[in-house]
């Protein structure tokens, strides 16, 4: 078991840490007494057994035997009261271990839910201060395995076996106490038998640990697999590759399978394993105590409780062998949480960040050095001065960097070298979300969530925006007339991904939530690409009032729509190559001539 993971996993109790000592205290004291139990048990044989050896106990022949037939000799009344003063005694004593067991149980659950629910609030934070090349290099079904299978591993964990090795543990240590003061020799045979269970069953328990680490790594497999399936349902389609996808699936599937049943074989292997050594143990023993007792050094009832202890000593091992599928899965789990915890994070922002300037939308990027990796440079020395107001079109092959650009620009990505102010001021000194309320951004895949369209028009800003407002916005992309024909108009519930609605009305709507926005500078990543010639004319239309005094980063396919920037950048290879006007562009007859005549001559 690995120790630093559980400690970890532990770190996370915070303020129930006084609760799980108080079900720590509970479940040895329910323990205890139920480990009390079979040497008070033991003392009615040994009554019982003085009463026969005696002949105290005698029978009616007349009548048919049973207890209540039966009378004593000699003293009938204190025998039987001691019997009955040990089974009330026993009573108690069941009594008091299922109320501290019970009480121990209900407070390790609660901690483990507060564990749960701190993991998965570190999980969520996580998310959004990861860089965005993790969501780049992950599927999103591998984080969402994560974030359920792995949790749940340990919500079993930390819910029920924790438990169970709690008690376990002090159950075991419990036994061996009271069987070295019941008979050393019979404890020498219990201790002994703790490392031949441990030797026989080491090595298949390793095996399965193994095999549970192998089926979650699966697990997640699956699910990202099976996620990218289901969004690309229409694409598989399309091109007829269902067959194609059931093979994968099921290699996917069938590897999985394996896994799962090895880790269940390995695990299910352990218990019959510790069960034949322990009844070895106890038969063993049965005969030492048997020969004890002929030969006068035990009394019956010790010897009965000496072998009740033994035959339990096998549960704890028994139960823990039992766990030991769980256990691993659960620290399978566990070792991915944390390495997506430990993953790479944003650069924090300046702990003395102040608010911006009111903004008027200047932009420059000064010898701006930028790549995924640091050693391998996209970008070697950006240089752009934009003034509040301009409109600035990037343009360039698939890859050239055009959205790169803007990414940085947003600080979705750290720049290796060089600086990019917004108004003059580093945007490394000013925190994000400062700096991301100054930006629009319409992008070329439409994002809307699960809701009403109400809602997701205000997602925008977090002001209160006017039904007029809200209106308004809409009716400057064209996007008010189709929204009133919807069953509730604005109230209108979105599905996911707001499929019940075309691909050109869900871009209309995320104009309308920039326009709401209301921001100094606007980034708009193939706005147009997805509506028709007529809606393009229309949107193009608004965007003209909405970039009106605005400063604007235009990313264009269709170099119809980029005429009037007042600069336009052409990059090729994550480098600006050709900068000026449309004009001046096209009488240097350089790359951007080239694609210009490419698309209209």
């Amino acid at each position: 078991m690995n120790s630093k993971l559980i400690k970890r996993l532990l770190s996370y109790m915070g303020s129930s840490r006084s609760r799980f000592f108080v079900a720590t205290f509970a479940a040895l004291v329910g323990t205890l007494l139920t480990i009390a139990a079979p040497i008070i048990l033991g003392q009615i044989t040994t009554i019982l057994y003085a009463g026969v050896k005696d002949g105290l106990w005698l029978y009616d022949v007349s009548k048919p035997a049973s207890i209540w037939t039966t009378t004593l000799k000699g003293y009938p009344l204190g025998k039987v009261g001691a019997i009955v003063a040990i089974v009330h005694s026993l009573i108690l004593i069941y009594v008091g271990s299922w109320f501290f067991s019970m009480l121990a149980n209900r407070l390790l659950s609660r901690v483990a839910s507060k564990v749960i629910w701190e993991l998965r609030h570190a999980i969520d934070a996580k998310m959004h201060r990861l860089k965005l090349n993790y969501y780049d290099t992950h599927m999103s079904g591998e984080m969402l395995s994560v974030i359920t299978n792995d949790v749940e591993a340990i919500n079993t964990f930390l819910g029920k076996n924790v438990y169970q090795i709690v008690t376990q543990s002090f159950n075991a240590a419990g036994i061996i106490a009271m069987l070295l003061w019941l008979s050393p020799w019979l404890a020498l045979i219990a201790v002994v038998m703790i490392p031949v269970t441990l030797l026989t069953s080491g090595s298949v328990m390793r095996m399965s640990a193994k095999s549970y680490a192998s089926q979650q790594e699966l697990l997640g497999e699956m699910n990202g697999y099976v996620e990218e399936v289901f969004n690309g349902q229409d694409i598989i389609a399309s091109f007829n590759r269902q067959k194609q996808a059931v093979v994968r699936f099921d290699d996917i599937n069938g590897r999985l399978r394996e896994a799962s049943c090895r880790a269940e074989t390995y695990s299910g292997a352990v218990m019959p394993l510790t069960q034949v050594i322990n009844f070895i143990g106890y038969a063993i023993a049965a005969l030492i105590g048997c020969t004890s007792v002929i030969k006068g050094g035990m009394t019956l009832g010790n010897v009965q409780s000496a072998l009740q202890y033994i035959h339990s000593f096998q549960q704890p091992f028994s139960a823990l062998a039992y766990m030991s599928g769980q256990v691993s899965a659960a620290l399978s789990g566990a070792e991915r949480i944390f390495a997506l915890l430990d993953e790479e994070e944003e650069v924090p922002d300046p702990a003395d960040s102040r608010p911006t300037p009111e903004n008027d939308g200047s932009v420059e990027f000064a010898h701006v050095q930028f790549g995924y990796t640091p050693d391998r440079l996209l970008m070697t020395d950006v240089n752009i001065h934009v003034e509040p107001g301009q409109k600035i079109a990037i343009v360039g092959p698939t890859g050239a960097g055009k959205t790169t650009l803007v990414n940085l620009l947003m600080r979705f990505y750290e720049i290796n070298g060089g600086e990019i102010r917004v108004d003059g001021i580093d945007s490394r000194s000013i925190s994000r979300a400062e700096l991301r309320r100054h930006f629009g951004m319409v992008l070329q895949d439409s994002w809307l969530f699960e809701g009403t369209i109400r809602d997701n028009l205000r997602y925008s800003t977090e002001r209160d925006i006017g039904e007029e407002e809200m209106i308004n916005a809409c009716k400057s992309v064209c996007a008010h007339s189709f929204i009133r024909a919807m069953p509730g108009g604005y109230d209108f519930a979105l599905s996911k991904g707001a499929a019940n609605i075309s691909q050109g009305q869900r871009q209309l709507l995320t104009i309308a939530r920039a326009i709401i926005a209301n921001p100094e500078i606007m980034i708009l990543d193939e706005a147009t690409s997805n509506v028709d010639a007529h809606t393009e004319l229309v949107i193009q239309e608004a965007m003209a009032v909405l970039m009106k005094g605005r400063t604007s980063f235009v990313i264009a396919h269709r170099l119809s729509t980029i005429r009037d920037a007042n600069v336009i950048l052409y990059m090729e290879n994550g480098d600006i190559k050709e900068v000026g006007s449309h004009d001046e562009l096209l009488k240097k007859n350089g790359k951007y001539a080239a694609l210009y005549n490419s698309q209209f001559v």
